[in-house]
């Protein structure tokens, strides 16, 4: 089996500067002829602010955006700190739960490596991308001069995306099918940006002669590529990203992909198991962020949405989604030349708010190996055995795996709990995941026997198991934090069931193997 795929937050920083005595201790008589002499520019000024609100008072919504748009702009608006949003107010991100600002900070004399390794979101300042030619020049005017064609994802009704894996085990039972996920077009980056004829930028969305706002329509186009593929059109486009090493911190499986896309576009909620430094290179992205430790009810690992939340986070669904109630998030606005920090295995929600162009880089972070590791490693079951004892080897398996990574067997069941009640739960209740009754009879038979039963599977399977257990957790204990251990646990423990009774039995298993796994915790001695 192969598989690739809660620290808080300090403020940020607190860059109020207090007067200098000098400052504040003037001679009176001196003070009052400053005054006398410089009180015209006030004045100006003055006028020309109520000049400019009268203006934005009359002008109509669209109009209203666009005037905005340019003076966020100007780059005094945001490095003098005119141009600001009050971010704790979830009417102006339309997020509907509380959630804390990602700190800025300066990189100063710290590596890029280090910043990784404190698993923690950051805005940079400072860093390479300042010295990139990309910041100045990488506009969507340029890109499409030297890309004049593009292959980019495509969707009629749905302005958020998500990935669909193909061929993953949970596919035939799916309701959804791939081609309402996976399909690209070949298009033109002024049709991906909705530009109208002869316009050379849509920053913010022009309206249509009716007044609709065109990044309101469909079809909906998003572009993302790996740069390494781009260079047959763009064989220059590397040179416009150095230096670039120091934000890759692997030495295998390392990428940097191009984005572009219109205001509107949504990257669903997922986990990456990658370092990622994300440069915003033109216009403006909110990312919201959320630790391993949430209740984000994860698609089934062998779900073609593995790695994605299934919770609008903008809209959640409280009844098939109750414990979302809770969740705390970190919010992100990314505009020109910063340079975001997403760990490994935090949730991400990525959406456009202006016409926009990124660049990021992955890097395999070392959950990525030892995953591998586990993968790789053989379940220690007998070929010969049927089915009953499977499904009992099975459950031994995953309570000598729970009894060594948990300590104390009254909470050992609860990854196994959470993996039935966050991932497959919401699917089947929902209708999106198919239930085979037969299967699910089968389950319920050969999982409700008494306790005497289960001691004697203890008894039987635990010497041949243990030596495959003590080598299994040995990895899963390298893997960095104990809820991205859960997270990978859940993975596995999907894949195990899978190996041993199929797909389809995944859900019915997990429903109904509870108890006996409560069982074997309490008879297994280690």
């Amino acid at each position: 089996m192969m598989v690739r795929k809660g620290k808080k937050v300090s403020p940020p920083h607190d860059s109020t500067r207090q007067p200098s005595r000098s400052s504040v201790q003037r001679d009176r008589y001196q003070s009052d002829n400053n005054w006398r002499c410089c009180w015209w520019p006030f004045f100006f000024v003055a006028v020309g602010l109520a000049c400019l609100a009268a203006l934005l008072a009359a002008l109509a919504g669209q109009q209203r955006e666009r005037l905005l748009g340019l003076f966020s702009h100007l780059p005094w608006a945001r490095t003098s700190g005119w141009w600001t949003e009050d971010t704790h107010s979830s009417s102006n991100t339309g997020v509907p739960f509380v959630y804390t600002l990602v700190p800025r900070q300066p990189l100063g004399t710290r590596t890029y490596r280090e910043i990784a390794e404190l698993r923690s979101p950051l805005i940079l300042s400072g860093t390479v991308a300042d010295h990139w030619q990309a910041k100045t020049i990488f506009t969507p005017q340029f890109l499409s001069r030297n890309l004049p064609h593009v292959m980019a994802y495509s969707q009629e009704k749905e302005r958020s995306f998500m990935t669909f894996h193909d061929h993953k085990p949970l596919e035939p039972l799916v309701r959804e099918k791939w081609e309402d996920f996976n399909i690209k077009v070949n298009t033109t980056i002024p049709e991906l940006l909705v530009w109208s004829p002869g316009e050379q930028s849509s920053l913010p969305p022009s309206p249509s002669p009716e007044g609709e706002d065109v990044s309101a329509r469909g079809p909906y186009l998003y572009f993302s590529q790996d740069v390494a593929q781009l260079r047959h059109d763009f064989p220059a486009i590397l040179s416009y990203l150095q230096p670039l090493d120091p934000l890759i911190l692997s030495n295998e499986n390392v990428q940097v992909n191009l984005w572009i896309g219109r205001k509107g576009i949504i990257t669903h909620t997922h986990y990456d198991a990658t370092y990622n430094f994300f440069v915003q290179l033109f216009g403006r992205k909110r990312f919201t962020l959320f630790p391993p430790d949430q209740k984000m009810y994860l698609y089934p690992c062998l779900h073609p949405h593995y790695g994605h939340s299934q919770v609008d986070v903008l809209n959640p669904n409280y009844t098939l989604f109750p414990d979302f109630k809770d969740a705390e998030g970190l919010v992100a606005e990314v505009g020109p030349g910063d340079v975001l920090v997403v760990p490994p295995f935090w949730f991400h929600h990525v959406e456009t708010l202006q016409e926009s162009v990124s660049v990021n880089v992955w890097s395999d972070a070392p959950e990525y190996a030892l995953l591998n590791k586990i993968y790789s490693k053989p379940v220690p079951f007998e070929e010969e055995w049927g089915t009953q004892e499977l499904i009992r080897a099975t459950v031994v398996y995953i309570a000598m795996i729970l009894e060594s990574l948990i300590s104390g067997s009254a909470e050992g069941r609860t990854p196994v709990e959470h993996v039935y009640q966050q991932r497959y739960t919401p699917v089947v209740e929902s209708g999106n995941l198919l239930v085979n009754p037969s299967i699910t009879d089968q389950m319920s038979n050969l999982c409700h026997t008494n306790g005497n039963e289960w001691e004697d599977a203890v008894s039987r399977y635990q010497p041949i198991l243990r030596r495959g257990v003590s080598s299994l957790n040995s990895l899963f204990m390298q893997i960095p934090g104990i809820d991205t251990r859960l997270i990978c646990l859940g993975n596995y423990i999907e894949h195990l069931i899978h190996t041993t009774a199929g797909a389809g039995a995944i859900s019915p298993f997990l429903k109904h193997c509870l108890e006996p796994l409560g069982m074997c915790l309490q008879f297994i001695k280690i």
